[in-house]
C-alpha cells in the first residue's frame, strides 16, 4: 500500500474550471519570479482536486506548466509556502499524466514497471512517479511510496528538472546533480520515459 497526498486518479470527479481562474492563471506565466511566486498560494489552492480538468481543458496549458515551473526557484517558494507543496506537485503531474494518456510515443517507452520516490534535500518536498507495463501508464503525486524500486534525492529545481524536461536524467545523473538509490539499469529504463513526457508535452504548445 502506497502512502501518498495527492495522488492523481483517472477517475476524478471534476468540477467546471471558471474562466476567470484559466485567464488568471495565463495571465501568472508572464509575471516575474516574485510576482509568480505571490500568487502563487492562491491559485494553487483555486485549482487542487481541479488540476485534471483545467490541463485536459486546455491541453496547450500544459508546456507553459511545466516551462514555467522549470524556471522557478522550487526550494525558497516550498520553504516559504510548504502548505502548497502537495498542491504544485497535483497541478505538475496532471500536466504530465494528461501528456501520457494514450499517447504512442510514450507508451513506445513504457516496458516494465518502475516504483520512484523523490526527496528534495533543500525543502520539504516529497513526490513519486509510478511507471505500470500493463496499462502503459505514467502517474505521479505528492508523498512517498512504501517500496519503491530506486530512491531519488537532490535540490528541489533539479528534482522539479528531472519531470519538467529541463534535466537530462542521464547527464544529471553523471554530473552528480542529483544521488540515485537503487538498479541503475532501472533508472535508465526511467529515463526516455521521463525525456519523451517532456517532448510531447512541447509538442502541446
Amino acid at each position: 500500500m502506497s502512502q501518498t497526498h495527492s495522488q492523481i486518479s483517472t477517475t476524478s470527479n471534476y468540477r467546471m474550471v471558471d474562466d476567470e481562474l484559466v485567464q488568471r492563471i495565463e495571465e501568472s506565466f508572464d509575471k516575474d519570479d516574485d510576482e509568480l511566486q505571490a500568487v502563487l498560494p492562491e491559485l494553487l489552492a483555486e485549482i487542487e482536486g481541479n488540476a485534471d480538468e483545467l490541463v485536459q481543458s486546455n491541453p496547450a496549458i500544459v508546456s507553459r506548466i511545466l516551462d514555467r515551473m522549470g524556471d522557478m526557484e522550487i526550494a525558497p517558494f516550498v520553504s516559504d509556502h510548504p502548505d502548497t507543496a502537495d498542491q504544485f506537485q497535483e497541478l505538475l503531474w496532471s500536466g504530465v499524466r494528461t501528456v501520457a494518456d494514450g499517447n504512442e510515443a510514450v507508451e513506445e517507452q513504457i516496458n516494465e514497471d518502475i516504483a520512484v520516490n523523490f526527496e528534495a534535500e533543500d525543502c520539504p518536498m516529497t513526490g513519486h512517479v509510478e511507471v505500470v507495463s500493463e496499462n502503459t501508464t505514467v502517474t505521479g503525486g505528492a508523498g512517498v511510496l512504501d517500496d519503491p524500486d530506486i530512491s531519488i534525492t537532490g535540490p528541489a529545481d533539479v528534482l522539479v528538472g528531472l519531470i519538467t524536461g529541463s534535466v537530462d536524467p542521464i547527464q544529471g545523473f553523471m554530473q552528480q546533480q542529483y544521488q540515485m538509490d537503487g538498479p541503475v539499469q532501472k533508472g535508465t529504463r526511467l529515463a526516455p520515459i521521463m525525456n519523451t513526457l517532456s517532448e510531447q508535452a512541447q509538442a502541446t504548445q
